[in-house]
C-alpha cells in the first residue's frame, strides 16, 4: 500500500469512526450502503481514480444524508485522522516538533506542520503568521471542497485536523475559523487559527 492509499484509507476509516461516535452504527450502515452504490456506478464509468476518491464518495454520501449537520462529523473525522493515521509523514512531523517545539509561538509550529503534512498530497498548503497571535493557513486546490458548491464554508475536516494536532502534539488549544472557501466560490480556502489561553 503506498502513501496515497494509506491516506485515502485513513480518511475513510476516520470518517466512519466519527460518524459512528456521533450518529451510531445504523447511520454508518446507511452511509456505507449509499457510498457502495456510488462506487459501483463510478466503476462502470471511466474507471479512473484519484487518490482521495474513496473519501470524497464517503463525504458526498454523508453530506447528502446529514445535510447541514455534516460539519460536526467532518470536524471529528479530522480529529480521528490525526489520532489514528499511520503514515510516513508522522515521523517527519515528530522531528519538526522536536526542532521547533520550544518556539515562542506554537501557532508557527502548527503552520509548519500543516505545510509538511500536505506535501505530496492533493492541494497546496501555505501558512503565514499575521503578528504574534494569528496563523493563516491557505489551501489551494483544496481536496476537501473538491466538486462542492455551497453557500457557507465547509472545510470542517481541515479544522478538525488542526485542532487535534495542536492538542495532541503541542498541548495547545486553538480556535479555527474558515474565512474563505473554494466551495463558496473563493479562489482558495483560508483558515485562521488562534490560540486559546
Amino acid at each position: 500500500m503506498d502513501d496515497a492509499e494509506s491516506l485515502e484509507r485513513g480518511l475513510v476509516l476516520a470518517g466512519l469512526d466519527a460518524l459512528r461516535q456521533l450518529r451510531g452504527d445504523a447511520v454508518v450502515r446507511i452511509i456505507l450502503g449509499q457510498a457502495t452504490a456510488q462506487d459501483q456506478t463510478d466503476r462502470e464509468g471511466t474507471g479512473s481514480r484519484v487518490p482521495i476518491v474513496d473519501y470524497l464518495r464517503y463525504r458526498d454520501a454523508v453530506l447528502a444524508y446529514l445535510g447541514e449537520s455534516f460539519g460536526p462529523v467532518a470536524f471529528e473525522t479530522g480529529r480521528s485522522l490525526v489520532r489514528n493515521l499511520r503514515h510516513r509523514k508522522v515521523d517527519e512531523i515528530r522531528a519538526l516538533i522536536s526542532q521547533l517545539g520550544s518556539a515562542p509561538s506554537q501557532l508557527a509550529v502548527i503552520g509548519q506542520a500543516a505545510v509538511l503534512a500536505a506535501r505530496d498530497n492533493p492541494g497546496v498548503v501555505r501558512a503565514a503568521m499575521k503578528g504574534d497571535k494569528l496563523l493563516v493557513i491557505t489551501i489551494e486546490k483544496c481536496p476537501e471542497c473538491r466538486g462542492l458548491k455551497r453557500e457557507a464554508p465547509i472545510c470542517f475536516l481541515n479544522q478538525g485536523i488542526i485542532t487535534e494536532f495542536a492538542e495532541r502534539h503541542l498541548a495547545v488549544r486553538v480556535r479555527t475559523q474558515e474565512t474563505a472557501c473554494m466551495a463558496t466560490g473563493a479562489p482558495h480556502c483560508q483558515i485562521e487559527v488562534t490560540q486559546i489561553a
